[in-house]
């Protein structure tokens, strides 16, 4: 087995949390304001809803194939070589989502603020720490992030506790004043950014109570929604609808309005520290799903040799793949989707109707 560390199931909640709220967080309250108008918080429980569906998929492979991820299961149903095919898609999907996740970090860092410096040396800054963190390994990962991730989730309840006075119900309405075809289409958008926590697939057998999985993911997309309604909703509550649809990122523009006396009136660097910090984690995680996976595949002795490969195909990804921020807006608006929904969807339901019609079981079964 590549990968002989265990996480307990509060790690693997804490870290889907951090895996959905890093991303989706960072690009979706915006996008989604835009697209599904004051109805976006519908949307944001809609898309709640149908993740918790796909998750009781990737729980149900989970117990068939015992200590199996899908990587390795899906060499299992589909056979050597269309499985590794097959398997091969979803590390190659991590690797592309964190460089997207790297190069929105940075643009978020520089333009907020360290304007003056160049993207790349904040993405190369970023990925020596994200190489170091997936060299260290999946425990490592699991007990930082058992740190970081309630400080980020009570980070989140306090601010939202300290802009709720600032809320006005009435910039909510009217609602469904464009049908209802905004809210319901911005559900299927969003559950493709919540769907990036198809990472239970590669965390299930290295849990120590397989079992908990879809209860891991049920906690943590509940924690990640709640994350994103209640950044959707205090900022067209606080800013309007016609202001908050031109913000990049609704979420600052909430922290910065915190202040609480003298003790409090930059809070927005305090949220930053903690985001950056998620990401980071976040990237992590990503880099090792890749390193292990592709190992898997080629059936390599360890993945630690394709971690710095890794990080540096995605950092080159991150730093030259757009021409300028609009760009990457618009790909995480337009493209990501359909490749995200092909691989979180399409993917795993070809492997679940495939095992069944194939009657394919783990070895333990």
């Amino acid at each position: 087995m590549l990968e002989k560390g265990i996480i307990s199931t509060r790690q693997f909640i804490f870290m889907l949390f951090m895996i959905i709220t890093s991303f989706t967080a960072l690009h979706v309250p915006g996008m989604l304001i835009g697209h599904a108008g004051r109805d976006a918080w519908l949307s944001v429980i809609g898309g709640w809803f149908l993740d918790v569906l796909l998750a009781i998929v990737y729980a149900y492979l989970g117990l068939r194939f015992p200590g199996e991820n899908f990587v390795q299961y899906s060499i299992t149903i589909l056979g050597k070589k269309a499985g590794a095919l097959v398997g091969s898609l979803f590390p190659l999907f991590f690797l592309v989502v964190c460089s997207l996740l790297q190069r929105g970090l940075a643009f978020f860092i520089k333009s907020s603020f360290l304007p003056n410096m160049p993207l790349e040396i904040i993405i190369l800054t970023g990925a020596m720490i994200i190489a170091y963190g997936a060299y260290r390994g999946i425990e490592v990962i699991g007990r930082v992030s058992e740190i970081l991730g309630p400080i980020y989730f009570i980070s989140i309840i306090i601010l939202v506790v300290l802009i709720l006075p600032e809320a006005e119900i009435n910039k909510l309405k009217p609602q469904f004043d464009e049908g209802f075809y905004p809210f319901l289409s911005g559900a299927p958008l969003i559950v493709t950014f919540y769907g990036i926590c198809i990472m239970m697939g590669m965390f299930i057998p290295i849990n120590n109570r397989i079992e908990n999985g879809f209860l891991s993911k049920f906690v943590a997309v509940s924690m990640g929604a709640f994350v994103v309604g209640s950044i959707v909703l205090l900022a067209v509550s606080v800013f309007g609808y016609d202001q908050v649809k031109n913000m990049v990122n609704p979420g600052l523009g909430l922290t910065r309005i915190v202040n609480v006396g003298r003790f409090l009136e930059r809070g927005e660097i305090v949220w930053m520290m903690i985001a950056v910090g998620a990401a980071i984690m976040s990237s992590a995680m990503m880099i090792w799903a890749f390193s292990l996976g592709i190992s898997q595949v080629l059936t390599l002795q360890s993945y630690k040799p394709l971690v710095m490969p890794a990080v540096l195909l995605s950092s080159i990804l991150a730093a030259t793949s757009f021409e300028n921020h609009i760009e990457h807006v618009y790909f995480i608006q337009y493209s990501y989707p359909i490749f995200a929904a092909a691989i979180e969807t399409g993917l795993i339901l070809f492997l679940l109707f495939a095992a069944l019609l194939l009657k394919k079981k783990g070895k333990s079964l």
